[in-house]
């Protein structure tokens, strides 16, 4: 692990752990995953620190393009959310302002895939020159099966009637992963954002997409892939989990929810 950490350190020009002040727990435990890999804490902004309202009234949080744009059907971000996805926007705009070319992202529940870290200075060095997003972790659309043919057929569908207003016919054709190359897909519908890397392109992309905040974290990340704003892949296998999938279960000490 120290060698993979030691090449990580050597590729990106940063590497930020996104972390509330107040998760000392987790701080510790991420001491031990991440140990000899030069990281900062980013500071996260904490939802005990605003209301809803503030966050309308100020322009941060946009609830009206929220709701339209929403994958789940006409839902408002709840303050957790807004916090998180504010956090990271952050991390994009301090990316940005100093200039870095590549960062790596992690969030503070990270947890190393030690069995397969072996794989990840291959995998890093399969990406193109023009890459603008890496997952190195996720969760849904892992591989491409039978199943994701029909699934996107009904998908088609629902664009054609506008059922969703974040999807037309043509971004239906960037729902699911496509080949690349061995270790490497070229990303399509994906969730979380506990391990991944951004160029300086895809930072000002999600930047500007996300002012005023309008979607999750995550999702704003697959907005911009199937829309083809983005040159973004997923590795396979990942190199990183989150703590409570880990153990076999979600949410549960999630400061998001909690």
């Amino acid at each position: 692990m120290k060698s993979v950490y030691e090449f990580l350190n050597g590729y990106f020009d940063r590497v930020f752990v996104v972390t509330l002040r107040r998760a000392t727990d987790r701080q510790e435990a991420v001491k031990q995953h991440l140990e000899g890999l030069n990281y900062e804490l980013f500071w996260a902004v904490d939802k005990k620190d605003f209301t809803l309202a503030d966050s309308i009234k100020s322009g941060v949080y946009d609830e009206a393009k929220a709701v339209k744009f929403n994958r789940h059907r006409h839902s408002k971000l709840s303050l957790g959310e807004i916090a998180c996805a504010w956090s990271h926007r952050n991390l994009y705009e301090k990316i940005v302002q100093e200039g870095h070319e590549r960062v790596l992202i992690f969030e503070d529940d990270v947890v190393p895939k030690l069995q397969m870290l072996e794989l990840l200075r291959t995998t890093m060095n399969q990406l193109p020159e023009h890459w603008e997003l890496v997952y190195l972790g996720f969760l849904k659309n892992e591989e491409i099966t039978p199943k994701h043919w029909r699934k996107k057929q009904f998908y088609k569908l629902l664009a054609t009637f506008r059922a969703y207003k974040w999807l037309t016919r043509h971004h239906v054709n960037n729902l699911y992963p496509k080949p690349y190359s061995t270790n490497l897909r070229i990303a399509g519908l994906h969730d979380c954002t506990h391990a991944y890397a951004v160029s300086k392109s895809a930072a000002e992309k999600l930047l500007k997409a996300q002012t005023p905040i309008y979607s999750r974290a995550d999702e704003l990340m697959t907005h911009e892939v199937i829309r083809g704003n983005l040159a973004a892949f997923i590795c396979r296998p990942t190199f990183f989990d989150q703590e409570d999938f880990a153990r076999g279960h979600a949410n549960a000490d999630s400061y998001i929810w909690s």
